[in-house]
This record gives C-alpha cells, structure tokens and sequence, in this order.
C-alpha cells in the first residue's frame, strides 16, 4: 500500500509524470518484444 502512495505522490510532480510515461513506454515495448512473432530463421 505503501508503495501506492509513493507512486501517486510522484506523479503530482511533472518529473514525476514524465519519468512514468518513461516507464511505461519501456514495458510497453517490453512486452511488444518478448511477445514478438518469431521470424523465419531459416
């Protein structure tokens, strides 16, 4: 719960903001690689 808190603090701050677009935009692309269709390696 703690943590929460922390996280909605932060993001009352424009830092704090920018830096959870940061974020999330590299678990987005994360995410799009590790589910990525494989390519025909042969």
């Amino acid at each position: 719960m703690g943590a929460i808190l922390d996280v909605t603090e932060m993001l009352k701050e424009p830092a704090g903001m920018v830096g959870a677009v940061v974020v999330i935009a590299a678990g987005y692309f994360f995410v799009k690689w590790v589910f990525k269709e494989p390519s025909d390696e042969e």
